[in-house]
């Protein structure tokens, strides 16, 4: 019966630890921070405290038979997502970090501006080139330096009904998120990105409060 004692306690243990597992609260992504991440930008917000999905900072256009959809892979809007869209889309740059940083260089660019492009179809044999897709900021135009295909299409430059291709696409010079810019293929164009900035400057409110909550009400 002596012998018997640890072996009861033991077990007495591990059912106690896998309840107490049990009732553990369900855990939520931690931000991903990067070193490069300028913290000294008045528009950058705190991470982790988002709460938008990807919709808000997407833009679609259609042109003739394409729908295109851009959206700015910029901290500054990206910091507004909850985590696991922030996570997802920041780990899609570091994951192609080294091939946007070649880019640059070969282009002369400092500081690139990115964006994930999708392009979709609705016939058949679509044609569509991705170096006519642009940028308008202040009455300047920013081309891509460079694009780099996330699916074979995007190389293929063809699209078929059901059919999307996806890159990350390299502009010129930074997105410019917190102004008004335009998103432009061919002769279509979407520009209601200056409607989304009064929403998108309450967000970052919101978050410094939320992150001001979590430290206790600290600066």
């Amino acid at each position: 019966m002596t012998a018997l004692a640890p072996i009861r306690s033991l077990a007495l243990i591990l059912v106690l630890t896998a309840c107490g597992a049990s009732r553990a609260p369900a855990q939520v992504s931690p931000p991903i921070i990067f070193a490069s991440d300028s913290t000294s930008d008045p528009a950058l917000p705190p991470a982790g405290f988002g709460q938008f999905n990807q919709d808000v900072i997407t833009l679609r256009l259609r042109s003739g038979t394409l729908e295109i959809r851009v959206v700015p892979l910029d901290e500054r809007v990206l910091r507004l997502l909850s985590n696991d869209g922030y996570n997802s889309l920041r780990a899609l740059v570091a994951a192609h970090q080294e091939t946007i940083d070649s880019i640059a260089r070969r282009a002369g660019v400092r500081e690139p501006g990115v964006a994930l492009v999708t392009f979709f179809a609705s016939t058949p044999n679509t044609r569509f080139d991705p170096q006519l897709l642009n940028i308008t900021v202040r009455n300047r135009l920013l081309r891509p330096i460079g694009v780099i295909p996330l699916s074979p299409a995007m190389s293929a430059q063809q699209l078929d009904i059901r059919d999307q291709a996806t890159g990350l696409f390299l502009m010129e010079e930074r997105i410019p998120v917190t102004e008004p810019f335009v998103v432009g293929y061919l002769g279509d164009r979407a520009d209601d990105w200056d409607r989304r900035l009064s929403r998108l400057d309450a967000e970052r409110g919101r978050i410094r409060v939320r992150a001001q909550g979590a430290s206790g009400g600290q600066p």
